[in-house]
């Protein structure tokens, strides 16, 4: 578990329990928590207005919205700067297929995650998109067999 001074016991099994569902209740959350629901309300909108919950967002399967092919597309790129960096993310996020833009350190500088109906798909997505953007130099395309992630708490 990640230690972190910014946050105690009660907001981790909050943050915890908002992963597993944030569609709950506010009732269910404080009951699932421990706490009184005024309790639970008050430490949620403080974790909001501190930035610590970004957001609650929908866990769409991608094979049901046309995403059968899942592929990591790591990306090379020259010059370095920062004005390539924003440049490249900026057009890879303009691409429907690319759900996911990782900055990174070492060999690569970018991880991209895309979602594509099958290999011609996927093939199209790299060539035309992702290989021709200005800045990059390199790709390499790894198929994704299954995704697994991991809540935060």
């Amino acid at each position: 578990m990640i230690e972190s001074p910014n946050i105690d016991e009660i907001d981790r099994q909050i943050l915890a329990a908002l992963q597993n569902n944030a569609r709950q209740t506010n009732k269910a959350l404080a009951q699932a928590v421990g706490i009184a629901p005024s309790t639970a309300l008050e430490r949620v909108r403080l974790l909001e207005k501190r930035g610590i919950i970004r957001g609650y967002h929908a866990d769409v399967d991608p094979a049901a919205v046309g995403g059968h092919l899942q592929a990591i597309v790591t990306v090379r790129l020259q010059p370095k700067t920062q004005t390539v960096i924003e440049s490249v993310v900026s057009s890879l996020w303009a691409l429907p297929e690319v759900v996911a833009v990782h900055l990174m350190s070492g060999v690569d500088d970018i991880s991209v995650r895309v979602l594509a109906s099958n290999a011609e798909h996927l093939r199209q997505v790299i060539v035309d998109g992702v290989s021709s953007i200005e800045g990059v130099v390199e790709e390499r395309t790894s198929i994704l067999f299954d995704v697994r992630q991991k809540f935060v708490f």
